[in-house]
């Protein structure tokens, strides 16, 4: 026969708790539906900002429609953007320049040096992944820590806890992976380095006259 602690002990979970277990489960799923649709909306932009341009990474150079090359140009270490262009006589010269580009400096296009998650782009939205995922942690763990409860209750909570734990690191594994420092294919020439605009009213007294 049953004894009365274990029938207690093996007691469904209270209702606060099991909406709690929930609740975590549900924020779970939109961390990771989050997830994706923002590395679908990256790809989107990606596709759209390169059009119909091809990307040969063994040259490190893309091809238009024409058949023509954009070599890089600059590297900003800043945002971990490469920078490729045209030449602007080609450009200039392309009958289909009107539907590719307004500039006369050539067709530029830029690309992201680090794929997402890191890129700054998807640092954010992969941030606010994260986020998220901690709220499902911090529900169940709170009520945890801050209750009484039955065997069962204890149960669902720490297995939540652990489950919500194991299925976020894969979002998480990025903060401590993140790429640093200058990328080493890339040559210390194609640094970005803006160039200061003067201000025609600022004036430094002296000997030395108008800045």
């Amino acid at each position: 026969m049953t004894t009365p602690y274990v029938a207690a002990s093996l007691a469904a979970p209270s209702v606060p708790v099991a909406l709690v277990a929930a609740y975590a489960l549900v924020l779970l799923a939109v961390a990771w539906g989050f997830d994706v649709m923002s590395q679908r909306v990256a790809r989107r932009s990606n596709s759209w900002r390169t059009g119909t341009f091809t990307y040969h990474e063994d040259h490190d150079a893309w091809q238009c429609p024409e058949d023509q090359w954009l070599w890089p140009k600059s590297f900003d270490p800043e945002n971990r953007v490469m920078r490729y262009r045209a030449s602007p006589s080609v450009c200039n010269g392309c009958p289909v320049k009107k539907t590719c580009t307004t500039s006369d400096h050539g067709r530029e296009i830029t690309r992201e040096y680090d794929p997402w998650p890191y890129s700054e782009a998807g640092k954010f939205h992969r941030g606010i992944s994260v986020m998220v995922a901690v709220v499902a942690l911090v529900l169940p763990g709170a009520m945890l820590l801050f209750g009484t409860h039955n065997l069962t209750d204890v149960l669902v909570l720490t297995g939540t806890i652990l489950g919500v734990l194991l299925a976020s690191m894969p979002l998480a594994r990025h903060l401590w992976h993140t790429p640093d420092g200058f990328p080493e294919h890339v040559s210390q020439d194609l640094v970005y380095r803006p160039v200061a605009k003067r201000d025609p009213y600022k004036t430094t007294w002296g000997t030395q006259g108008k800045a």
